[in-house]
């Protein structure tokens, strides 16, 4: 018989204890800051743990870039929000195989969310097309870094005002 796949609160814990080696040397702040950061995932442990990703550390990545998306889309006056400038993102949905199969990837953490969570969820997705052919450039065996790098990068643009 094969193994049991633990529940991913177990398995949040599990990987977050990874990461104890990096804490040590952070600041005596900085450690409380990280402990908080890294908790965001288990505001989103349902749509971690259906979103079936075998590596755990990126729906615990993807939970706390999503909520941090979910602040910034608040704190931005809606007006001139940068995150809701679509145009950018209209003109590259087809543009590339490999962005569209991650994105796929993520369809099922999306599913279990509520639904404007989903949808602030897939708003955000969406900006990753406009940097497709970076992702592309990164290669397939890296799809999901270069998916939250660009997240990553987008949130980094709203807080310096870009």
């Amino acid at each position: 018989m094969g193994t049991t796949i633990p529940a991913f609160r177990i398995a949040a814990i599990l990987e977050e204890n990874e990461w104890k080696q990096y804490k040590k040397y952070l600041d005596k702040k900085d450690r409380k800051v990280f402990s908080e950061m890294f908790s965001i995932a288990r505001l989103y442990n349902s749509a971690c743990s259906y979103s079936s990703i075998p590596i755990r550390i990126y729906p615990i990545m993807i939970s706390i870039v999503f909520h941090h998306y979910k602040i910034l889309q608040e704190r931005v006056d809606s007006n001139n929000a940068f995150f809701a400038k679509k145009e950018d993102n209209i003109n590259n949905k087809n543009s590339s195989i490999m962005l569209q199969k991650e994105l796929d990837k993520w369809k099922t953490y999306s599913d279990i969310l509520r639904k404007p969570n989903r949808v602030l969820f897939n708003q955000m997705l969406q900006l990753s097309y406009k940097y497709s052919n970076a992702i592309d450039a990164k290669g397939e065996n890296h799809t999901t870094e270069s998916l939250l790098m660009t997240l990553l990068f987008e949130q980094y643009k709203v807080l310096n005002n870009y």
